[in-house]
């Protein structure tokens, strides 16, 4: 049996969903596969632990599920009671399991400085580790292997993640050639994508401070983009339904605009200017059962607002996990980190 460690350049760069999809290959493969979060700076209140016991299955045969402990502070190393406690619960799934994933720390802090806590929790545990880097455009083989270079004998290998629109072959032919010269394992470069980016209907309404116009449905409904309706030129069904998966932006005031949306089944409408929309309105989205969210600011700003919501963006989606498993599969090594993940 095997256990592998997933750790990341950065908070954000896909640690949680390459848990989660390896997890759903091993699980739909028939392998007896445990998710372990050692280390969390939310400890046992991480929601991550909860989601892939629960959502995922991981864990069902193996109760209780592990918890998180806390994190250690910045740049400090795993104390000897930390490091025992972490090593027992490898210990114990290792008996109970053919393979235990542990979604390890990041490579650094948000300084930049270094962390020991990848390679310590490598020592304690036996865990091979692949590192997941999020591209961008300043992204080179030279910082990626800076990045693993403490991390020795024990890097099983690189996954490059989120790679922008027109750069896959940069990613894949430059970046990846490159680590493969510097004898660093290239297991491939996942595209951007839509879903991975996606937001529930609650947190547009958490994050806009908004208040339901009536008893909502679909909240966790996930939203890829925004469209704003004002005066359109194009009729209702030709603007609204050219894309899926979407939320629209008016004013409470635009019965018109609101009706001609609610006939391409937005996941949930932003009602701005603090107006409730007229009672007609309120009846025909309730019997599509898409949300009305009602805030207070004009359409521009709440618009603008919404450019730090994908910063809440989270993995903790059946959908997404999926998704992200399809993108494995069609961009990466998945046989080779399943193998990593059993051997």
């Amino acid at each position: 049996m095997a256990i592998l460690q997933i750790a990341a350049d950065r908070p954000g760069s896909g640690k949680s969903s390459l848990s989660g999809a390896l997890l759903l290959h091993l699980t739909c493969a028939n392998r007896r596969a445990a998710y372990y979060k050692p280390l969390s700076k939310l400890a046992e209140n991480d929601l991550d632990v909860a989601f892939f016991s629960q959502s995922l299955k991981a864990n069902a045969a193996f109760t209780p599920p592990p918890a998180a402990s806390p994190m250690p502070r910045s740049n400090s190393s795993l104390d000897a009671n930390l490091s025992t406690r972490v090593e027992a619960e490898v210990t114990r799934l290792k008996s109970l399991a053919e393979s235990v994933l542990l979604e390890g720390p990041d490579l650094a802090d948000t300084e930049g400085v270094v962390s020991p806590l990848p390679l310590e929790l490598s020592s304690a545990t036996g865990s091979w580790i692949v590192a997941v880097f999020s591209y961008s455009k300043e992204l080179t083989s030279d910082a990626i292997a800076e990045s693993c270079q403490p991390l020795g004998e024990r890097l099983a290998g690189v996954l490059i993640n989120s790679v922008t629109a027109y750069r896959g072959h940069h990613a894949k032919n430059v970046l990846g050639a490159e680590l493969i010269n510097r004898g660093i394992p290239f297991l491939g470069a996942v595209p951007e994508d839509r879903t991975m980016l996606g937001v529930s209907v609650q947190q547009i309404l958490d994050y806009l401070k908004g208040r339901w116009v009536q008893e909502p449905e679909h909240v966790d409904a996930r939203v890829e983009r925004f469209l704003i309706g004002g005066n359109i030129l194009d009729d209702g069904p030709s603007y609204f339904g050219r894309l899926a998966n979407q939320a629209v932006i008016t004013r409470g005031a635009r019965p018109d605009i609101q009706m001609a949306s609610l006939t391409s089944h937005p996941l949930c409408i932003v009602l701005t200017g603090g107006q409730e929309p007229a009672e007609y309105v309120k009846a025909e989205a309730s019997q599509r059962g898409v949300p009305l969210i009602l805030v207070d600011t004009n359409t521009i700003d709440t618009a603008d607002s919404l450019s730090g919501l994908l910063d809440l963006a989270t993995s903790r989606s059946v959908q997404k996990i999926q998704r992200f498993l399809h993108l494995l599969e069609e961009n990466a090594d998945l046989e080779a980190m399943a193998s990593l993940a059993l051997s």
